[in-house]
């Protein structure tokens, strides 16, 4: 994933995070299934889909987290 397709995701909100995610391992399933078919031509598909979906799965984590803190802050606030 490009550094401008980062800053686009860190921009979403979690619900299309997931979303992507969900859409994103849908998609790397078929890949592997192709590629055991010897139908995929493009044998690194699945590793830059791997990559992808790692990288998604930790900007999600990284926006739970700061979630979390924003709630805790604002809890001590009170």
């Amino acid at each position: 994933m490009k550094k401008k397709e980062l800053n686009e995701l860190r921009g979403k909100t979690i619900d299309e995070i997931r979303k992507m995610i969900g859409e994103k391992k849908i998609e790397l399933l078929k890949v592997k299934q192709e590629e055991k078919a010897s139908k995929e031509k493009n044998l690194k598909k699945a590793w830059s889909l791997r990559h992808s979906l790692s990288q998604t799965l930790t900007i999600l984590r990284e926006k739970e987290i700061s979630e979390k803190e924003m709630v805790k802050k604002e809890g001590n606030e009170k």
